[in-house]
């Protein structure tokens, strides 16, 4: 990536890649189709500054002040301007010049200010002087209008409430989400949650199904409703009624696992509550993420200037609109493709490199005996083995995610060519294609997750750990449905729940403490929601990882010791010992007994602490 950024930024010459100029696509074009800074005649003049009508005009720089002797006008019309005011003012009338307005410069734009030492009828009193204002209209700049009150007050609600902003949007929200992983540990807490829930499901498709099929019974002796509504009806209910025996079938046979997954969610709280340190975790990644981006982004944006620069004309209501387009050749293609490579390896490998330095605290805090010796050190040492032990096995995951990222931009690419050309045929495989591509990602997600627990349980490489991995979720298929569900439906509620309280308890000190000294209190909190709903996000993401991490190990613990050595603590070991005892009942247990098949996965029972 380096080479290429380095070939596209002049540092390295190079005849298959030309030189970028980010002029080209950062800076304004002007009346004349010029891009300001770059193209001939206005390499001087980076900045354009805006006529009222909308023309471009590229200056040196912004004028700072309002200046009704000075105007900004067309190249041919600039000398005629300055050599007379009357003709000056003629040409603003016309709308071929502009007076200095007051500016700000911004990403190479002249942007309009208040000015308050003039107002909108300032213009025409100087320009009365030279022309008749009957017959020539002079137009205010953008500024006289007050369209930014809003705006302003906005920004100044932000500054004025910053300490509420960050002390509730981040503060409180860390708080909260400790607080919810206590919350779960409150004994009937989670069962009463997840089951009342269950209940709930069956009990709506039940009364569901009997307001149907009563409604059906109505409408047959109504001679309003013809026979084919109410039959209808009367199968609509009936395939209701189907659906509700086989939810509660599903639930008899699920029922323990049920209970196993609220177990390994109550144990996943108290690991996160042991080491909360985590919780930064994706802090650390969003870092690692933003440090790549920064030669990243500089290198594309000169890659994708160094195109040819075409400009084209679209007309609108009798009016001319320019834009520019670039056109790139296959070389530059491919270098787009490359540095898109690049990124998704990067990102992928940084988000895989937290994803195994989190299953090694969460499995060692499992595999130890006295959990209360575990802490935040437990992490410092997780960081110590990732970074010396374990960075191959996450280049080699995140290797794979992103080439199948590639692939998927690629067809994506193809995808846009097929539509432009009208290709029905070739645009519904390559859609067929793009929908395989992305279940195969979910899935290589889903099983690379569980083979960095793997890695972090017995210290194996990328590969034996995706066969450990899988041969061991399919083992036990049902309990990681079960434990998938119940998980997904805690995080859902840690997600809402975190940011509508902290958004709730913002408003509460705003209107008890502010009162009526700030424009509005929308703004403000709309940030807290938001900075808080970040904070949940980092924090569901760490306990998600929590909950697949304790289940790994409590499948292993299962198949790698007997039933006195095992590691499983509190509600899980009484789990154990329910399902033991079930399998010796019914003389079955592939999800309890010892695998003879897999005891070359599980050799010697290697377990990092």
């Amino acid at each position: 990536m380096t080479a290429v950024g380095f070939v596209v930024t002049g540092v390295i010459e190079d005849s298959h890649l030309d030189k970028g100029n980010p002029a080209r696509l950062t800076n304004a074009i002007d009346y004349d189709g010029r891009i300001c800074g770059a193209s001939s005649g206005v390499k001087d003049r980076p900045n354009a500054y805006y006529l009222t009508s909308g023309a471009v005009i590229c200056v040196k720089s912004c004028p700072r002040k309002t200046d009704f002797t000075e105007f900004i006008c067309y190249d041919d019309k600039q000398a005629a301007a300055d050599a007379n005011e009357t003709t000056a003012w003629r040409l603003v009338g016309k709308q071929k010049c502009m007076y200095e307005a007051k500016t700000e410069e911004f990403l190479n734009r002249c942007l309009y200010q208040k000015d308050k030492s003039v107002n909108s009828s300032s213009a025409e009193a100087a320009a009365s002087e030279y022309v008749d204002l009957d017959q020539v209209s002079i137009p205010s700049s953008y500024s006289d209008s007050d369209s930014g009150t809003w705006a302003t007050g906005f920004f100044a609600d932000m500054y004025e409430l910053r300490g509420y902003i960050f002390g509730f949007g981040i503060g409180i929200a860390v708080f909260l989400a400790l607080g919810y992983l206590y919350f779960l540990r409150i004994p009937g807490v989670l069962f009463l949650m997840i089951w009342s829930i269950i209940v709930g499901i069956g009990a709506v498709l039940f009364v569901g199904s009997v307001m149907l099929y009563s409604l059906a019974q109505q409408w047959a002796q109504d001679e309003d409703r013809s026979k084919d509504e109410a039959t209808t009806l009367q199968v609509v209910s009936i395939v209701g009624f189907v659906i509700f025996v086989l939810y509660i079938c599903l639930i008899c046979v699920m029922r323990k696992r049920i209970m196993l997954a609220i177990g390994i969610v109550k144990e996943a709280s108290r690991a996160v509550s042991a080491m909360p340190i985590l919780c930064l975790m994706p802090v650390f990644q969003c870092a690692a993420v933003v440090i790549f981006l920064v030669p990243w982004t500089i290198y594309s944006i000169y890659l994708a200037s160094s195109g040819d620069v075409k400009t084209e004309e679209v007309q609108a209501d009798g009016e001319t609109t320019q834009y520019k387009t670039i056109e790139y050749n296959n070389n530059t293609r491919l270098a787009f493709l490359y540095l898109l490579f690049c990124w998704f390896w990067t990102s992928q490998f940084v988000v895989a490199a937290g994803q195994i330095m989190s299953a090694l605290s969460f499995s060692a805090w499992y595999f130890t005996r006295d959990k209360k010796t575990e802490g935040n050190s437990t992490v410092f040492w997780a960081f110590r083995v990732t970074f010396f032990n374990h960075l191959g096995t996450a280049a080699y995951g995140s290797l794979v995610i992103a080439v199948i990222k590639t692939i998927r931009a690629v067809l994506a690419y193809l995808q846009r060519k097929a539509k432009k050309s009208g290709n029905q045929l070739a645009l519904c495989i390559l859609r067929v294609l793009q929908c395989c591509m992305w279940c195969l990602e979910k899935c290589m997600k889903f099983l690379n997750k569980n083979a960095y627990i793997q890695t972090a349980i017995n210290g194996y490489s990328f590969c034996k750990a995706c066969r450990a991995a899988f041969f061991l979720i399919a083992r036990n298929v049902l309990r990681v449905i079960a434990v998938s569900y119940v998980g997904d439906f805690v995080l859902f509620l840690g997600k809402i729940f975190i940011p509508l309280v902290t958004t709730f308890l913002c408003y509460l000190a705003l209107g008890y403490f502010i009162g009526d000294s700030v424009h509005g209190l929308i703004g403000p909190l709309l940030i807290v929601f938001f900075l808080s709903f970040f904070v949940a996000s980092l924090f569901v993401e760490v306990f998600g990882m929590a909950i697949s991490t304790i289940l790994m190990c409590y499948c292993a613990d299962e198949e790698m010791f007997p039933p006195e050595e095992r590691f499983a603590d509190g509600s899980l070991r009484g789990a154990i010992k329910k399902t033991q005892q079930s399998a010796a009942d019914a003389k079955v247990g592939p999800e309890v007994k010892e695998e003879e098949a897999n005891k070359e996965d599980n050799e010697k029972g290697e377990v990092l602490l």
